[in-house]
């Protein structure tokens, strides 16, 4: 079952995670900024999941999420391997094992993530021509 929250939701929370990274390492909270790196690409995972019907309630559905929409939807190859280090930001929280220079770069590479998976067509409209993609 997906979520009763509607795909706005998360699309506007994946983008509020984005833009409180830099606040966090100002104060020197480089656990915070890596989960909220972790945060603003979870929600967009969720956000195309749910757009698509699918569940998305735990890591492994995410991560199922990003693999279906490279091998069913045909998304770009490389959301794998940036789903994988937006991971490891997630437990660069628990670890602490990333400095300001890495999430900095790490924010930019979530940030095309993230756009990535919001310019992903929908091919369940009904106006989706496989030919057009």
């Amino acid at each position: 079952m997906t979520s009763p929250r509607p795909v706005s939701y998360y699309r506007e929370r994946s983008r509020h995670f984005a833009n409180m990274v830099a606040g966090e390492i100002a104060r020197g909270e480089m656990e915070l900024a890596c989960e909220v790196l972790w945060g603003a690409a979870a929600h967009a995972i969720k956000s195309v999941a749910q757009r698509k019907g699918w569940t998305h309630d735990s890591h492994s559905l995410r991560r199922a999420a990003v693999i279906r929409l490279i091998t069913e939807e045909r998304a770009p190859p490389h959301l794998r391997g940036q789903y994988y280090i937006a991971s490891g930001f997630h437990v660069g929280f628990y670890e602490g094992s990333f400095n300001a220079e890495h999430i900095i770069q790490g924010r930019a590479l979530i940030a095309e993530f993230v756009q990535t998976l919001e310019s992903l067509p929908d091919r369940t409209n009904a106006g989706y021509s496989a030919a057009g993609a």
